[in-house]
């Protein structure tokens, strides 16, 4: 290019502060539009982090199917069953078994009682399946599985109804006349298992089915990768479950229903706020482009002038598209900037949510106005390139 960058950026900036009017009202629409843009990019952000917080509180997004009907001899899925889904099924993240002990039990340790508190067995992958954390202690080993061992570990609720701050680890509790020895502190997630409680105690599913004499209730608790995958995973569940019990009923429970439809309907709302936004960066580009139409006709003069004096074609497109970009970078890093500050004030003093600057959400926004500004100058800008030198010249 003939013409060296900054002589190009000085003609440039001279142009866009010739008029400021006009420069302005351009100025304006790209705001808006970005702005709109950036709202709804911000306002998708949230969303998803209101999500990421409420599944936080739960244990990892999981299905548990069962089996009902008249014909079967045993309405409860075993070691068998999961070995036969993990198969089956290749979207399973992990599976392990649940057997309800007692939904409202009373634990005792010397004179502090629990009451409603819920004991259940889980197999050996129970930790892996729901993602709940290990605080202090230990998980069940291959040993306490094998020699039916009475340990038992306790989420936090339970541990400090029990003992306050003292550590739980090795300490016994009791329940009517059986005693547990603690080994381990899980986190506790709102609800349990089972709904509100007392807190919750979990045993070896071996010493859970010793103590119950095989009369209770157990399932499987099938982990999905994603949350998006639980109704797939469920689907799939299902009709493999049905091939393999034909005369069964299959039906399953999720713990991430609610979510996905919210999740849904958010997603809803956010396409309605991006085509408001697209539209109102469709306006800002058409504003680019008459502006850009007006200078060209208003400085055909000066472009036949520096076509005489030997500029490229290429070089005035450039410039006409370089005032664009320009506009369209400033507007834009203003609306972002005003936005950002708007959402945070907003998120923290109005509406609590949890909201970060996101330079996904910055760069999608930016890199929508720069778009616009390009597309919206290229044919003015070309058209600038195809100005008779000779008509110009005589143009007043």
């Amino acid at each position: 290019m003939g013409i060296p960058l900054f002589d190009l950026l000085n003609l440039t900036t001279k142009s866009l502060t010739a008029n400021w009017v006009r420069s302005g009202l351009t100025l304006l629409g790209v705001f808006m539009g970005v702005g709109a843009v950036s709202t709804t990019l911000n306002i998708a952000d949230i969303a998803d982090a209101v999500i990421e917080e409420q599944l936080a509180q739960r244990d990892k997004p999981f299905l548990v199917p069962y089996l009902f009907g008249d014909e079967l001899e045993d309405n409860r899925l075993g070691a068998k069953d999961q070995q036969y889904l993990k198969r089956m099924v290749p979207r399973i993240r992990s599976i392990s078994s649940v057997t309800m002990v007692d939904y409202g039990a009373t634990l005792q340790y010397r004179d502090r009682q629990a009451a409603e508190v819920q004991m259940f067995g889980v197999s050996e992958n129970y930790v892996e399946t729901t993602g709940r954390r290990i605080l202090t202690g230990r998980f069940f080993s291959n040993a306490d599985y094998q020699q039916y061992r009475a340990v038992a570990i306790v989420d936090q609720k339970l541990a400090q109804t029990l003992f306050r701050k003292e550590s739980p680890i090795n300490q016994a509790i009791f329940s009517n006349s059986l005693r547990f020895v603690i080994i381990g502190v899980v986190e506790a997630k709102p609800g349990g298992e089972m709904g509100q409680s007392g807190g919750t105690l979990w045993m070896p599913t071996t010493y859970a089915n010793s103590i119950s004499g095989g009369f209770n209730f157990s399932s499987l608790q099938i982990s999905a990768f994603d949350l998006e995958e639980i109704p797939l995973l469920t689907e799939q569940t299902k009709q493999a479950l049905s091939r393999l019990y034909p005369k069964a009923t299959v039906e399953a429970y999720d713990n991430t229903s609610d979510l996905l439809a919210q999740r849904k309907t958010q997603r809803l709302a956010a396409n309605a706020l991006s085509i408001v936004g697209l539209v109102a960066l469709a306006i800002g580009g058409v504003g680019i482009a008459n502006i850009t139409i007006a200078a060209v006709l208003e400085r055909t003069k000066e472009i036949g002038i520096r076509r005489a004096i030997g500029a490229t074609r290429l070089e005035i497109m450039v410039q006409f598209i370089l005032e664009a970009v320009i506009l369209s970078l400033l507007g834009g890093a203003i609306a972002i900037a005003t936005v950002h500050f708007a959402t945070q004030l907003v998120t923290t003093t109005l509406f609590p949510a949890p909201y970060r600057f996101s330079q996904r959400s910055t760069a999608l926004a930016m890199g929508a106005a720069i778009a616009v500004g390009v597309g919206s100058s290229f044919l003015p800008a070309l058209r600038a390139t195809r100005v008779d030198i000779i008509a110009a010249l005589r143009s007043d």
